[in-house]
């Protein structure tokens, strides 16, 4: 470090171990994360570029994305993260979107105890809210009313779930009771594309589509190729691919982002499952392209575990795209 270290923002918790780099300026934050990536890719260091973050007016309240453990303490409910066994509150965290850190006060103060409403998690996707309860037990309800309606149409809240899981903590979603006991079941992002309470989103859009802008100024789709697109979400990759005229492959686990690529990018063949064990359908699928003259690209995006061996063997003996778009989660 340089030896200049930056004040925390209003209410940060110092304990939380999240921000690793909160005391660092955001250019000096860049630069240990472009060494660290030299580093690690030290072979190909010459070609990394400049890491790019959000503008400095961004780097607080962003995130609508959140998991938080849930305790009831002094006769109200804290949200916060876990380090170790120790509990942390960060219901004021400045990271969050303010209409996050609202919801999270207000429903701190109405819940009912732990023996009425055995809360374990608070999970927020977008405009999607989800109480995760530890029971199967229906639980109170009394608390949403009229005011606490208000409240969450306020803060921008579109639909609120209650998820029965009397194993919560070991798995936050099991195929237990799921309802929507306000507003819709789905919402739309910033492209208008569908996405519901279990969808994964990308925590800062304007960087991601930056990304996505990147994967196809070099991947070059048009309607002479054919893309394969794994680990494809609700769609936003797929739609860049199909609007390029490029006829398009995805293939997503998740059953409810599957549903939305499906009503987000009608254009684009999905198949449902790990992409290991879509191997076939996808060499099949491929070899008819090749068949009618087309040439493969492929665009990969995988959570932090990353590809598969078998899907690699599959990329390197058999699909050999003519160009990769990778975007890594580590």
């Amino acid at each position: 470090m340089n030896g200049e270290q930056l004040l925390l923002p209003p209410g940060c918790n110092p304990h939380c171990p999240s921000c690793t780099h909160r005391h660092m300026p955001a250019q000096e934050s860049l630069k240990q994360k472009e060494d660290f990536i030299k580093r690690t890719l030290l072979p190909w260091k010459d070609a990394v570029q400049p890491v790019t973050g959000p503008e400095d007016h961004n780097r607080l309240g962003y995130r609508h994305k959140v998991i938080l453990h849930a305790r009831y303490l002094e006769k109200k409910w804290l949200f916060g993260m876990m380090k170790r066994d120790e509990f942390i509150p960060v219901m004021q965290c400045p990271v969050h979107g303010a209409e996050v850190n609202q919801i999270l006060s207000f429903l701190s103060m109405v819940l009912p105890p732990p023996e009425e409403f055995p809360l374990a998690y608070y999970v927020q996707a977008g405009k999607q809210v989800t109480l995760i309860l530890k029971g199967k037990t229906p639980a109170r309800m009394e608390w949403l009313n009229n005011k606490t309606e208000k409240t969450f149409a306020a803060s921008r809240i579109e639909g609120l779930w209650i998820h029965y899981n009397p194993s919560a903590g070991r798995r936050l979603f099991e195929k237990t009771p799921m309802e929507c006991v306000w507003g819709s079941p789905w919402s739309f992002d910033e492209k208008n594309m569908q996405y519901g309470p279990r969808s994964f989103q990308q925590l800062i859009p304007e960087l991601y589509h930056t990304s996505l802008r990147e994967a196809s100024s070099w991947l070059k789709p048009d309607p002479s190729f054919a893309v394969i697109d794994l680990y494809s979400g609700t769609g936003n990759s797929l739609r860049y691919w199909t609007e390029a005229g490029s006829p398009t492959l995805g293939i997503e686990l998740a059953g409810e982002a599957v549903t939305c690529a499906r009503k987000n990018v009608p254009e684009a063949e999905i198949l449902r499952g790990k992409c290991s064990e879509r191997i076939p359908q996808a060499e099949a699928w491929a070899a008819a392209q090749k068949t009618s003259g087309k040439e493969i690209l492929l665009y990969a995006n995988p959570p932090r575990t990353g590809i598969e061996p078998d899907v690699l063997e599959s990329i390197t003996a058999t699909l050999r795209p003519v160009r990769i778009a990778y975007l890594s989660c580590s």
